[in-house]
């Protein structure tokens, strides 16, 4: 009989033996150490009957293959160094340095690495924004036809669906225009494991995207960097997707990842369209409930896994930590909004009278503090010019002479820094990009509010380093 958890039993199997380790790990089985949880015995290395992870002939492409038939695509991939991985070793797969591609502007910071580093030279397209909330969602299909009019010649597409809040982009309208311009869609879809037929939401890859990766752990039970690729490559692309991985993976893989993505696969493959319903329903009441209390607004996008809360004139952060006091951990807070990731099962009367309780605890002690902080966070204004280039080629960014300037004197100068608000990962101000006055009131409003953010060696003094005067585009 064929085995449903191929990695897992292999690995089994291997644990069962009892075998004396004369090989890394330097736990040694977790025998080293007396005490050492039980999962360091299951941390191995690949041995003989536990497969080769980059040239798979066994469990693991056992393993690879179900996860094929589940997403029916060409062929899938494990990725043991997360979504991050995928997304540089997809863009590889497709392109040679100096290729124009056509990028989310909102896109995870992993993108604009990969850009840089590939040595690629992306034209960007501003996302549309909800009327009601402002918040980022996706590319339109017209904004991707003005960059392929505008700045023609582009060999790739690269789109982030579901965005961070839970809005999925309108895939096969974009396919339409990829498949007339025979230039190959890539989709970060690290949000949306868990999409498909039960769930009631659609893959991108089911649409027609050439290239997905999906974060299996960000929604499915698989442990922190554990995700998958699923392609319809040509035979070439694929052979340079190979070549990418390789390079971009550790060649010390984790089985306990592996493991787990084996796992996970499994789990969402027992979902049923009915089982699925009921744990929609939970959820939807459980949103009505929140939604129900003063001052409260609960909402989803297309994702009714994902909540997003606001409360009052509080900001974000501010009901963020409210909640983190009550032993509710969510996403991350930007803006007025706080985004909250259920868990996919369903949700009984007990565990959402005591979530809702907890919620009540959060909000009772955060009116108690007074009067609402005024530090609040305004969206970034970055969707006013659909398109856009660089203003300076990335891989010429270092050869310039250089200045840290007063957040307010750089308007008009050309960044050398990428400013990030980490989490979600979202850019506010990329390097290579000529400074708006917008992106640094963005700036000043996250530095205002405590945001952690990720870039600016100087960015606590108010400084931001800059191209020296003089560069001519």
């Amino acid at each position: 009989m064929k085995s449903q958890l191929p990695i897992i039993e292999a690995l089994k199997r291997h644990v069962e033996r009892k075998a004396t380790s004369w090989h890394v790990p330097g736990h040694k089985n977790g025998s080293l150490v007396l005490g050492l949880p039980d999962f360091f015995e299951w941390d191995k290395t690949e041995l003989a009957g536990l497969d080769d992870f980059h040239h798979p002939t066994e469990a693991i492409l056992e393993a690879k293959a179900l996860l094929r038939e589940i997403y029916d695509s060409e062929d899938s991939h494990f990725l043991i160094n997360g979504s991050t991985s995928g997304n540089w070793a997809m863009l590889a797969a497709v392109t040679k340095r100096g290729d124009r591609v056509y990028v989310q502007r909102n896109s995870h910071k992993s993108i604009f690495n990969a850009l840089e580093w590939l040595g690629l030279s992306p034209i960007f397209m501003s996302p549309e924004y909800d009327e009601e909330t402002q918040i980022a969602g996706n590319v339109s299909r017209e904004t991707l036809k003005e960059a392929l009019t505008s700045y023609p010649g582009g060999v790739a597409v690269f789109l982030t669906s579901p965005s961070y809040y839970g809005e999925t982009a309108a895939i096969e309208e974009i396919v339409a225009v990829t498949a007339r311009y025979k230039i190959p869609l890539l989709v970060d879809e690290a949000h949306g494991a868990h999409f498909g037929e039960a769930v009631g939401i659609r893959s991108a890859f089911e649409q027609g995207a050439t290239a997905v990766v999906q974060s299996a752990h960000k929604t499915l039970p698989a442990l922190t960097m554990g995700a998958w690729i699923h392609e319809r490559l040509t035979d070439v692309q694929r052979r340079k997707l190979h070549h990418a991985l390789q390079s971009f993976q550790t060649s010390s893989p984790s089985y306990l990842i592996m493991a787990s993505l084996d796992y996970a696969r499994y789990y969402r493959q027992q979902w049923t369209i009915d089982e699925m319903e009921e744990v929609r329903n939970s959820h939807q009441l459980f949103k009505d409930e929140l939604d129900g209390l003063e001052g409260m607004h609960a909402f989803t996008f297309d994702d009714w896994s994902r909540v997003i809360l606001s409360y009052e004139n509080y900001s974000g952060e501010q009901l963020l930590d409210a909640l983190a006091n009550e032993k509710i951990d969510a996403e991350f807070a930007l803006a007025s909004f706080v985004v909250c990731i259920l868990p996919l099962h369903k949700l009984s009367e007990t565990v959402r009278t005591q979530w809702l309780r907890q919620v009540k605890d959060a909000i009772e002690k955060l009116k108690m503090k007074g009067i609402p902080s005024k530090r609040y966070i305004e969206q970034s204004i970055m969707g006013k010019i659909k398109v856009s280039s660089l203003a300076c080629p990335l891989d010429q960014l270092e050869e310039r002479e250089y200045r840290n300037l007063p957040l307010r004197e750089t308007i008009g100068q050309i960044a050398l820094e990428t400013i990030i608000p980490y989490p979600p990962g979202i850019p506010v101000l990329l390097r290579g990009e000529r400074v708006t006055k917008e992106q640094i009131v963005c700036i000043e409003h996250h530095i205002a509010a405590s945001v952690h953010l990720q870039g600016g060696e100087s960015l606590q003094e108010g400084t931001l380093r800059v191209i020296e005067e003089g560069f001519v585009e």
